[in-house]
C-alpha cells in the first residue's frame, strides 16, 4: 500500500485509536516509530499531546531481551536500521497502553512480526493492554503459532477495531 491510499488508511487507524476507550483511559501510550512498511502513527503524536498523554517509544535493549520504553530526547538509527529513541527508560505499568506493530495479525490476536521476538518477550512480562496495529490487508484468519507467541487484546486497522478478549475493558 502506498501514496494517498496509505495515508488515508493511516489517518483512519489513528482516528480509531484516538476514539478507543483504551486510549481515553491510558495514563501513557507506548508506541513505535514505523519501520519497513509498518503503519506510521506520526499523526497520533499530535492527538496524544492534545489529550495530555505522554508518549513512550520502543527501544531494543539487547538482542534477546524485552523492549525498553523511552520518552525520547533525541533519535538515532539502530544498527539494523530501526529508529531508536534516546533517553532514560521508563517501565510500563498499570494504566499504560501498548501499540504493537506487525507484519500480520490473525483473528485470535496472534502476531507475526519481524522475527526478533522483542514484542513477545515484552508482552510476556507485562499485564498492560496491548493493541495490534496493521492495515486490513495484513489480517488473516490464522497464523502459525509457537509456544512463545503472545497475542494482543485487539487489533486496529483502517476498518476499525477487532477485540479478542472478553474483559470489560474492551478497546
Amino acid at each position: 500500500m502506498s501514496g494517498d491510499r496509505r495515508r488515508h488508511a493511516e489517518a483512519s487507524i489513528v482516528r480509531a485509536i484516538a476514539q478507543a476507550d483504551a486510549f481515553a483511559r491510558a495514563r501513557r501510550v507506548a508506541m513505535y516509530r514505523a519501520f519497513d512498511g509498518e503503519v506510521d502513527l506520526t499523526l497520533l503524536e499530535t492527538v496524544a499531546r492534545q489529550a495530555d498523554k505522554p508518549l513512550l517509544y520502543a527501544r531494543i535493549a539487547a538482542a534477546d531481551s524485552p523492549l525498553s520504553f523511552v520518552r525520547p530526547n533525541a533519535w538515532n538509527i539502530h544498527r539494523n536500521g530501526l529508529p531508536e529513541p534516546q533517553g532514560p527508560s521508563s517501565p510500563l505499568g498499570p494504566g499504560d497502553l501498548l501499540l504493537v506493530p506487525g507484519v500480520a495479525f490473525d483473528d485470535a490476536g496472534v502476531r507475526l512480526g519481524l522475527g526478533g521476538g522483542h514484542y513477545d518477550r515484552t508482552l510476556a512480562q507485562t499485564q498492560i493492554r496491548a493493541i495490534g496495529v496493521c492495515f486490513e490487508c495484513q489480517r488473516t484468519d490464522r497464523l502459525p503459532r509457537a509456544p512463545w507467541d503472545m497475542p494482543v487484546a485487539a487489533v486496529v486497522t483502517e476498518r476499525g477495531v477487532l477485540n479478542f478478549d472478553t474483559e470489560e475493558s474492551q478497546v
